[in-house]
């Protein structure tokens, strides 16, 4: 699921769907993860789609680019390159099957993930490969 203004690759269309009928563990999953790049992006070129590979690295470097550097790597960011992505339950709506609660944003934006760095560096090096130019975003990033 490409969002085209920005090139980013929302994980899910969903929020509050249940792990279990009547469970509380409902996250909002509408964002785009750092984590998934370098997968997402081989899976592009296999699937003759370098354009939106590129346009979503573009959007990876430059919502990182923008982080801020006392902080570790943010492992996700909203589609629109946002950072602060707190999360907030949602009484006045209904859950799905009574599996509240209905939340908005997700808080697992401030965990700090190690890993981010490696995916991020690995998807920069399948651009690389597959593209002859590197445009301004990723240019800035480095």
């Amino acid at each position: 699921m490409s969002y085209q203004p920005t090139g980013a690759i929302a994980a899910a269309a969903t929020t509050s769907l249940p792990e279990e009928i009547g469970g509380e563990r409902n996250w909002d999953c509408r964002y785009s993860w750092v984590r998934d790049p370098s997968f997402t992006m081989k899976a592009l070129w296999v699937a003759a789609c370098p354009d939106e590979a590129h346009e979503f690295f573009d959007f990876m470097t430059a919502a990182a680019a923008h982080s801020r550097p006392e902080r570790h790597l943010q492992i996700m960011f909203g589609i629109g390159g946002e950072h602060d992505l707190s999360e907030r339950t949602l009484p006045h709506l209904s859950a799905w099957r009574g599996s509240g609660p209905v939340r908005a944003g997700n808080g697992a934006w401030t965990q700090p993930q190690l890993d981010v760095y490696g995916e991020l560096f690995d998807a920069a090096f399948r651009v690389r490969e597959q593209l002859a130019e590197i445009g301004p975003a990723t240019r800035t990033f480095s």
